[in-house]
């Protein structure tokens, strides 16, 4: 169920950590990949809202005057926030970036 509770669209975020959650690590060599993207979010929908009609936010942007949503889940559960374009060529996949997590107490 990832990439819905803003609308069926591409979900970006602006920490590191929260597209952390989405990342699986190569079986063979035990790194995880992130693509770093360069977005144009023109003018965005704000919500805070805990629980927002997906519906009503791809509407905002596809049938309204916005381009992109801005999930404040920052304020509404003091996570991080997201965003959400409707375009693919509001995007553009810059870097890629293999790593390594390191968790604490370990080497």
């Amino acid at each position: 169920s990832a990439g819905s509770l803003f609308g069926r669209g591409i979900y970006l975020a602006e920490n590191c950590t929260k597209a952390d959650e989405y990342c699986r690590a190569d079986p063979k060599t035990g790194l995880h990949t992130m693509i770093l993207c360069r977005a144009v979010l023109g003018r965005p929908f704000y919500t805070d809202e805990l629980k927002p009609d997906p519906r009503a936010c791809e509407e905002a942007c596809l049938k309204g005057s916005y381009h992109s949503v801005l999930g404040d889940r920052k304020k509404c559960r003091g996570t991080f926030r997201e965003f959400c374009v409707f375009d693919e060529d509001q995007v553009y996949p810059n870097y890629l970036v293999n790593y390594r997590r390191v968790m604490p107490g370990t080497k």
